[in-house]
């Protein structure tokens, strides 16, 4: 048989290995744990690494960190459990060599490229097995009896095999693989509002609340309130409920948030607290009073689990990464997106028409409620300050009409008007969300009256 030449021999070889990279990327994440999260939703698997060495100590931080244990040097050999493993860490220099990779400085910055590489090493790898593969059997006596079609098609299965192995994808569900255990633990847990409860009645009832996969829009005129609805619901579930919840914010800053939550949890009015007037009696209450109140919901806060996320320069890759990282880390049940529009970098839509942009980044919330299983909780545009409480509808979305078809229940928050408050009684609240457009739920709701508290930033349904 004849051999390939030498140097083909050597790239062979430099298709089996890229040592650099593998020893790299475990660098960055011994010195800062958290990148394990930037690796693990780079779908980035032990079977990846090519050094056996390297495979263990990754399975031992994966380990340990999902454990909530860092992954040390000592801490990685304290949990390899088989010989094997043990051994082939040893043939690397064991505890020296692990302690060398903690030390190694490696600019963070740099991961993405590091899990490219090892990815596209081991795909390499693999289509040279499949080419080997195919060569031996087109060579056997097996392949003699088949036609041009079957010869095609066993190489073709095994590319696409090694397509499903090697890109993202959900499972196959094969129906009723899974309605037992389902229907079972409903029964377990009856409920009148299946989902996420945000804590208005009428709304939770019209809407069955936050549900996985859900994007729940609340389009609203500029300055009518949207953020603090997204705000209160939040509130209820992170701080009241103390369910795990993720808000990224692409308008205020955390402290500009607390401020506005720690005044819907008090009823001090938003300006007493951002100016330190509530160390003095005012009509609002008395000084040792709203101290009081401001402790215990400071309190509120820390048990809670309502986690905000600044982001006025976002894209939807950064989004996406994030979510991923804080449903793994924190186990987060719902997110917030506040809001709606094109960022100021603009750097997922520069080739894109407005409407295309919104639309886009609509629809990439709509997948991470779909791939996280979670619902995402939303707010839109409209394209009229004057909305009035007539009967909004999709014209009355901003920019895109994928947002009225991406959404899972999108509705419209109106002021009410000031012949309508005298005419219905102010006790009947100053607002109305009206729910127009709902998947597997009421459609034309009947409005839901509110009563927008503005200097506490609050809303409470009527």
């Amino acid at each position: 048989m004849t051999h390939p030449p030498e140097e083909t021999r050597i790239k062979v070889d430099d298709l089996a290995f890229s040592p650099g990279s593998e020893r790299n990327l475990l660098a960055i994440c011994l010195k800062e744990a958290d990148r394990i999260i930037d690796v693990e939703t780079s779908e980035v698997a032990a079977e990846h690494f090519t050094v056996p060495g390297h495979k263990y100590v990754f399975m031992a931080m994966m380990y340990l960190y999902h454990k909530r244990i860092n992954p040390t040097p000592m801490a990685i050999l304290e949990v390899l459990s088989n010989d094997k493993a043990k051994k082939s860490v040893d043939a690397l220099g064991g505890l020296e060599y692990l302690t060398l990779l903690e030390e190694t400085t490696v600019p963070p910055d740099n991961l993405p490229i590091f899990i490219e590489k090892v990815k596209q090493s081991y795909t390499r790898r693999m289509l040279y097995g499949i080419s080997e593969d195919v060569k031996t059997f087109v060579l056997s006596d097996k392949a003699e009896v088949l036609n041009p079609s079957e010869l095609i098609g066993y190489a073709e299965k095994q590319l696409t095999d090694l397509s499903v192995n090697s890109t993202s994808s959900s499972e196959v569900y094969k129906m009723g693989d899974q309605t037992e255990i389902v229907l079972a633990e409903r029964g377990e847990h009856p409920a009148q509002v299946p989902g996420l409860e945000i804590g208005w009645s009428q709304f939770d009832r019209y809407t069955n609340g936050g549900q996985p996969g859900d994007l729940i829009i609340v389009c609203a005129p500029s300055k009518v309130g949207k953020s603090v609805t997204l705000t209160n619901w939040a509130t209820k579930l992170g701080v009241k409920d103390q369910i795990p919840i993720a808000y990224f914010d692409t308008e205020m800053s955390e402290r500009e948030q607390e401020d506005r939550i720690l005044a819907n949890l008090t009823g001090i009015p938003h300006d007493e607290i951002v100016s330190g007037l509530y160390v003095l009696d005012t009509v609002n209450g008395s000084a040792q009073e709203k101290v009081d109140k401001l402790k215990r919901a400071r309190e509120e806060l820390q048990l809670g689990h309502y986690y905000h996320i600044y982001m006025p320069h976002f894209t939807t890759e950064k989004i996406t990464a994030l979510a991923k990282k804080f449903s793994m880390q924190l186990g987060i049940k719902a997110i917030f997106f506040d809001y709606i529009k094109i960022p100021s970098s603009q750097a997922d839509f520069k080739s894109m028409q407005e409407y295309q942009a919104l639309g886009f980044l609509t629809s990439a919330l709509k997948d991470l409620a779909g791939m996280l299983k979670l619902p995402v909780f939303a707010a839109a545009q409209t394209n009229r300050n004057d909305l009035g409480t007539d009967a909004p509808d999709a014209n009355h979305i901003g920019g895109s009409y994928r947002i009225l078809h991406l959404a899972s229940k999108l509705m419209f928050l109106v002021n009410k008007s000031d012949e309508k408050v005298a005419k219905e009684g102010f006790q009947n609240g100053n607002q109305q969300l009206i729910i127009k457009y709902q998947r597997n739920a009421l459609s034309d709701c009947p409005p839901i009256n509110l009563m927008f508290d503005k200097p506490i930033l609050r809303q409470t349904e009527i």
